[in-house]
């Protein structure tokens, strides 16, 4: 065993990526408030409405790639503060919406380029290079930050929408982005231990291990020059694994950005008041952070499919209690959603992380957990899409959320056979070699 830090700086990566998403993800995640808000100004269609989000979100698939080398080549401390200034930007010109195109200009395009920059997949590959034993935990607690935001924001822009409307609450989210995140990641954000004279986890290795530990757990560090493999996106694009953990990331995006978009919609429908909707997108959010951290840290210990499949239960269950509530006698069923679902659905994102690290270690994470982000867009704007649709030609959300929970098996399916608890992609497809015989020159 090596020597350890009194401190270790990774924690202060972790504290400021949490804060991110906790105002980021958070605002983005309580877009479903706003949107009930704007329908109700204007009684435009569901599905026309919702086809904004998904563009939205196809726009973040496409682009994410893009994010993922920005990531690799410049490094959080250039890409975050610039990604938050495109948001603010948004978020004010969000405010003087009076028609749809305007919707699908900028949540479809603005919004969507601005918070991808800030989102999931960047943060997601940060972590792993700060975090090898604590992997699922400190991934956790970043992603923690989201469901802690969306608990607090989104009641506060119900708040805010009662007291002085929607456009002014955009405003305040303005201010508040480019007056927080801004500093915050432009200060104290770094993209390696080796920037700051650390190693992974805080622990010095023995000297003559340094030599022979993964190129991985140091960052971009020349000085490293171990024998393991480091997987390229080309290297990766080869593997079943890829593939099979390629569907999880689809099916994760479907669910989650149907019921992000519609669940508040569905409980006023249900006849229950827009702040009781809001309030219900906030509990979902802190009861996701909390199943974040925890089965996060269970996947460290007892393998990333088992936790993923008892979250992915947990939140096919809550789904089916949503789907249930048909009025305000169902009270108890909407408290069992929030808390099966947010709790379950809290742990796919750090253990899909986690997950990835754990197959595809080397300086390109940040390109392939974008290029993963193409298909979670992809399943996003389907999602957030078909459930408008399907609402507006049904009368109701039966067969989106009943699509949803068969979502969450394929899902679960797909993480069983890229089986991670094998710590490498070991099939290659036929056609290219085994990254430990890939030379760093291919790189």
């Amino acid at each position: 065993m090596g020597k350890t830090h009194r401190f270790y700086y990774g924690w202060v990566v972790v504290a400021v990526s949490f804060v991110t998403l906790f105002l980021t993800l958070g605002t983005r995640f309580s877009f479903g408030v706003f949107y009930v808000a704007i329908l109700k100004e204007y009684d435009w269609g569901r599905a026309q409405t919702a086809g904004a989000f998904s563009l939205g979100l196809m726009v973040h698939a496409f682009f994410s790639i893009v994010t993922g080398k920005l990531i690799d080549r410049f490094g959080p401390r250039t890409l975050f503060p610039l990604g938050a200034i495109f948001l603010t930007i948004g978020l004010a010109f969000a405010s003087l919406i009076n028609a749809v195109w305007h919707l699908y200009v900028l949540f479809g395009v603005v919004l969507a380029l601005g918070i991808n920059t800030l989102a999931y997949a960047p943060h997601m590959s940060l972590i792993p290079r700060w975090f090898i034993r604590k992997r699922g935990l400190a991934g956790g607690l970043v992603i923690a930050g989201t469901g802690l935001g969306t608990l607090t924001i989104a009641p506060l822009i119900q708040f805010a929408i009662d007291n002085v409307g929607w456009r002014s609450s955009f405003l305040v989210l303005a201010g508040i982005i480019i007056g927080v995140v801004v500093p915050l990641t432009a200060l104290f954000q770094r993209n390696s231990p080796r920037d700051v004279g650390q190693f992974p986890d805080g622990i010095e290795p023995p000297a003559r291990e340094i030599h022979t530990v993964r190129p991985m757990a140091f960052g971009k560090n020349p000085q490293f020059t171990g024998t393991s493999a480091q997987w390229t996106l080309k290297a990766a694009l080869f593997t079943r694994a890829f593939w099979w953990l390629g569907l999880a990331n689809f099916t994760v995006g479907f669910t989650n950005n149907m019921l992000v978009l519609h669940q508040a919609a569905h409980v006023v429908d249900a006849g229950y008041t827009p702040s009781l909707a809001a309030s219900i997108v906030g509990l979902v959010g802190l009861l996701r952070s909390g199943g974040g951290i925890l089965l996060g840290l269970l996947s460290d210990r007892m393998g990333r499919e088992i936790a993923y499949s008892f979250g992915s239960s947990a939140a096919l269950v809550g789904i089916l209690f949503l789907l249930l509530v048909r009025n305000t006698t169902s009270l108890w069923m909407l408290y069992a959603f929030v808390i099966l679902f947010g709790f379950g659905f809290g742990s796919v994102g750090p253990i899909f992380a986690a997950t990835t690290a754990d197959l595809f270690p080397g300086n390109w994470l940040g390109r392939i957990m974008g290029t993963f982000s193409i298909g979670w867009g992809i399943g996003g704007a389907l999602g957030a899409y078909l459930g408008g649709y399907f609402c507006d030609h049904l009368g109701n959300y039966t067969l989106p959320f009943v699509l949803a929970m068969i979502s969450i098996i394929l899902g679960v399916i797909g993480v069983w056979i890229a089986a991670p608890r094998h710590r490498q992609a070991s099939s290659p497809l036929k056609g290219l070699r085994n990254p430990e015989e890939t030379p760093s020159s291919s790189q």
